[in-house]
């Protein structure tokens, strides 16, 4: 069914707000997992709106709020170093087990995801060689599914589609691993960075999974009624 040009996707109040915030986390979350914390990086998020929409959506959040905003140019120099030499002794401990899911799942295989992501019409821009299972591709997808989505709001069937896609991606693919991912990101530091991210992570793509159930689950309803 299309919409026409004066309506939109009805949605539960409740999840009005966590459309206008999971994209902002999605990219807050690929930023840090997927590079080296510069202090640009450090700085654009400390004074960003994007990590007081984290901090609306989980503990881990709020405390990243805590440790990077309201810094000043000193402490966010301090910090990006710390973290920065932190991340690095990070990448090097993960080379024993390296942030892909294929390493922690211990079945299928990143050509399958190869296959999947160019089924919807995804290709991505490797500078490194990066796995198609790598923790921060497979954020980046569920990134380019929700702009998708939000491009589509006129379209009921078409956003509909990109509602179940991005269930199954998070059922069958993110929420098999990061759980067990997490807990070893926290075992492995005391980075206040990465233990909260790593609290974020979890919270997050528990909670994103259930909102998209709730839109869906809704909407199913009022076509009924």
């Amino acid at each position: 069914m299309t919409i026409s040009p004066d309506q939109t996707l009805e949605v539960p109040d409740v999840c009005h707000r966590w459309l206008e915030n999971r994209g902002a986390i999605y990219e807050l979350l690929i930023d840090f997992l997927g590079q080296w914390p510069t202090l640009s990086l450090v700085a654009e998020w400390s004074r960003g709106s994007g990590i007081g929409k984290a901090a609306e959506l989980s503990q881990g959040g709020q405390e990243l709020r805590n440790y990077l905003s309201n810094r000043s140019p000193e402490e966010l120099v301090r910090i990006s170093e710390y973290e920065e030499a932190e991340y690095r002794r990070l990448l090097a401990y993960s080379k024993q087990r390296p942030l892909t899911e294929t390493k922690y799942t211990k079945r299928g295989n990143a050509q399958d995801l190869a296959e999947f992501y160019a089924s919807v019409g995804v290709a991505f821009k490797k500078l490194e060689g990066e796995a198609d299972d790598y923790i921060a591709i497979e954020l980046e997808f569920m990134t380019l599914l929700h702009d998708r989505m939000m491009n589509n709001t006129y379209c009921e069937d078409s956003m509909i589609k990109l509602m179940e896609i991005q269930e199954k991606f998070l059922q069958d693919h993110l929420l098999t691993w990061i759980p067990s991912f997490c807990q070893d990101l926290r075992t492995a530091t005391d980075s206040p960075l990465y233990q909260s991210l790593s609290r974020l992570l979890e919270e997050f793509l528990v909670q994103d999974l259930h909102m998209l159930r709730t839109w869906r689950q809704h909407r199913d309803v009022s076509r009924i009624s």
